[in-house]
């Protein structure tokens, strides 16, 4: 019994060994990270801030445009020049907008050390623009319905 759980250890440590060894072939066997930081500002069509689109992004805690429609979403994970950031309007309360994706571009403005590439934000300020989204009525048939007005 206590030599089957020997067995079981051992085979459960390998698989920890084996799967932190696994690192990604980026050409020198090393594993890379990236944190990453994206601010902005989400408006309208006509420019007006709009408050509460929920800003998502990879590996990022989801985040909600404040009063002047201004986010900050920090997240963290492959080296890249860009992210792409996701634009949601969640709330059920006022007007819809359509959802939309942007790439970001990133630059870095920090070393980092180690497996950790170093600390990057926008190369340039983001200012997304989201459509309402457009309740679409029926047309009409012709035919009026109710009662007839002054004859």
């Amino acid at each position: 019994m206590k030599f089957r759980h020997l067995i079981y250890a051992c085979a459960f440590l390998s698989g920890l060994v084996l799967t932190s060894c696994n690192k990604p072939d980026d050409g020198e066997g090393e594993l890379e990270f990236i944190w990453f930081e994206v601010s902005g500002k989400v408006v309208d069509m006509a420019g007006n801030p709009i408050e509460g689109i929920t800003v998502m992004a990879e590996s990022a805690e989801p985040v909600q445009t404040d009063a002047d429609g201004k986010f900050t979403v920090n997240g963290g994970g492959k080296p890249a020049d860009s992210a792409a950031v996701q634009f949601v309007d969640r709330d059920e309360e006022g007007k819809k907008y359509v959802s939309r994706t942007v790439v970001v571009d990133l630059v870095k403005y920090r070393d980092g050390h180690g497996w950790n590439k170093g600390y990057f934000r926008n190369r340039d300020e983001v200012v997304v623009t989201l459509i309402e989204d457009a309740v679409i009525t029926p047309p009409s048939s012709g035919v009026e319905t109710g009662q007839g007005g002054e004859q």
